[in-house]
């Protein structure tokens, strides 16, 4: 996913040409954010198929919105991901669910663990991230969207902010918190593994 500042402008300009209806230009978007946007929303729903046609509808979304994107100096993927929660919030909404906790399933820690070369390596950071991902699941809602969208997505605080509706400060502080927690979780969990053994 590009999110650094450096493609910025780029983007902006592909995201002014399909807003004058260059159509390879939308596709060159669909291609670059498509993968991010699933992921971060098969992490909140836990069903792929689901998933994907949840990132057919963001991009849909998208594309009959165009005429009302702004060049506000953020990059496009803020918009799309504020696109993202809402399609995710709606279809809770849609079944009758209330919240979108992170989704508990193979699929998503296969997206979210990288594979090395080293299949021992590879066994140590799979049980890591497994634990990672269960302490995730125990945060609140609000701290588990902050953190999905900084350390997976890799979004800045200042493209979450604008995603979540809340200043740089105050979305700053709450990744804070949130690592925090994560932290706490993951350090008492690893004193009751020891004192169980």
């Amino acid at each position: 996913m590009a999110n650094n500042k450096d493609t910025t402008p780029d983007l902006i300009s592909v995201v002014k040409r399909a807003k004058e209806g260059d159509k390879s230009a939308f596709e060159e978007l669909y291609n670059e954010y498509f993968a991010p946007l699933n992921r971060y929303i098969l992490i909140r729903v836990g069903d792929p198929s689901e998933a994907e046609d949840l990132t057919q509808t963001v991009f849909i979304k998208f594309y009959k919105n165009l005429v009302n994107w702004q060049d506000k100096g953020y990059q496009p993927s803020a918009y799309l991901f504020t696109i993202a929660r809402s399609v995710i919030a709606d279809f809770y909404r849609s079944k009758g669910r209330k919240g979108s906790k992170l989704a508990n399933s193979e699929d998503v820690l296969s997206l979210i663990s990288d594979t090395s070369q080293n299949p021992h390596q590879d066994v140590i950071e799979s049980e890591e991230i497994r634990t990672l991902y269960k302490n995730l699941k125990k945060l609140p809602e609000k701290y588990q969207e902050v953190l999905v969208l900084r350390y997976i997505e890799n979004l800045s605080s200042k493209e979450i902010s604008q995603i979540i509706n809340k200043s740089d400060v105050a979305t700053r502080k709450m990744l804070s918190r949130s690592v925090s927690a994560l932290a706490e979780l993951t350090k008492k969990n690893d004193k009751d593994m020891r004192g169980s053994k």
